[in-house]
């Protein structure tokens, strides 16, 4: 309860700002307007912002965007982010403000909610890879507006112009939330959206059994996930599993005769379906499509995946893809020793040369 009421506090001091001024030429197409998985890039930015803030505006004159709950207002200075900036916190009834782009496929409150954390006594707070600054994806104060009035009569537009005359604090990758780099992608270009809508690639991990396979893809996840990625985890079940407890709501439903049963709160969803036939590897792994940027399971020895096989040698057992069956969907070994095969392979007790060869492999 005392989280709630904290995020409710906080959201009544700030304005979400989403920045939806320009003219997508490099796209060709109005990227606000743009569809993914059924919902439009303004519609997600939208719903981001009002997570973290009590108000909403459109910076820019988009009418065919804007609602009475969400208005528009043309940019004093257009043709320039500085411009569409200058829009957002000029009419942000509020002193914090939060910006977002409306080209963002992926935008993250969790984001939002990491920057505001760091505002006291700053004048900006703006996320800082090793791509450079995201002064687009910022917490700003209103109190900066004059400084942008003066660069813009000046005819310095460039942002990182601004952000030298500010008290900016930078948030650092080990600073920002998991994910982070989906949420700082951005649609610049057509090739952007053809690279987005490619299937999410998909890993998995085989080995006998008590080999540590699941301690190696605990420790990928968690690197992977240091790095920006954004991962989701598979776990193939030879056995019959049940995740629903005898007596709850949901289990109840079940025995009733539901034929898939789902709950859901703000922070998680689950979805139980009862199989009436075993489920194709492809109906298993959509809802992962388009959620994540990467999908790592264990198991699942029989199919097409690209594998990777865990071994220890002093357990001296068989190689699984490199046995009496060549699977030629074997990637890399990883395991205690080299075996020198025609796959490189990566040691078990640290997972970054594997992290950094499934980020070339898969993730580039």
């Amino acid at each position: 309860m005392q989280n709630s009421h904290n995020d409710k506090n906080q959201s009544e001091l700030i304005t979400g700002a989403l920045l939806a001024g320009g003219k997508s030429q490099r796209m060709q197409t109005d990227k606000a307007t743009l569809f993914l998985a059924g919902e439009s890039l303004f519609s997600r930015g939208v719903r981001a912002l009002q997570t973290v803030c009590s108000e909403v505006l459109i910076a820019g004159d988009r009418s065919d965007l804007a609602s009475a709950a969400i208005p528009s207002y043309a940019d004093r200075f257009p043709g320039s982010s500085l411009g569409g900036l200058h829009t957002a916190i000029l009419h942000a009834a509020n002193d914090w403000v939060c910006i977002l782009p409306c080209d963002l496929p992926f935008p993250s409150s969790r984001l939002l909610k990491k920057l505001l954390q760091h505002r006291a006594g700053q004048d900006a707070v703006i996320p800082r890879t090793a791509n450079g600054t995201e002064p687009l994806i910022g917490c700003y104060h209103k109190r900066v507006l004059p400084i942008i009035e003066q660069q813009i009569t000046s005819n310095s537009m460039r942002l990182t112009d601004l952000l030298n005359l500010l008290n900016v604090h930078y948030l650092d990758p080990h600073e920002l939330p998991n994910g982070w780099k989906r949420a700082l992608c951005n649609l610049n270009s057509r090739r952007d959206l053809q690279r987005l809508k490619r299937s999410t690639p998909v890993l998995t991990f085989v080995a006998h059994s008590n080999t540590g396979k699941t301690t190696l893809v605990e420790k990928l996840i968690a690197e992977l996930t240091r790095r920006g990625w954004s991962i989701g985890a598979l776990k193939h079940d030879a056995h019959r599993f049940d995740i629903d407890h005898p007596g709850k709501d949901s289990w109840r439903f079940t025995q009733a005769g539901a034929a898939i049963t789902a709950i859901s709160s703000s922070e998680k969803s689950a979805v139980i379906h009862q199989h009436e036939l075993p489920p194709t590897l492809e109906q298993i792994l959509s809802p992962f499509e388009g959620e994540v940027d990467m999908v790592l399971t264990e198991g699942f020895k029989q199919s097409s995946l690209p594998k990777i096989e865990v071994f220890r040698q002093e357990l001296e057992r068989k190689l699984i893809c490199r046995g009496e069956y060549h699977d030629p969907t074997l990637l890399a070994f990883a395991g205690n020793v080299d075996l020198k095969q025609n796959v490189p392979t990566f040691p078990l007790d640290d997972p970054s040369p594997l992290a950094d060869f499934i980020e070339e492999t898969f993730l580039t």
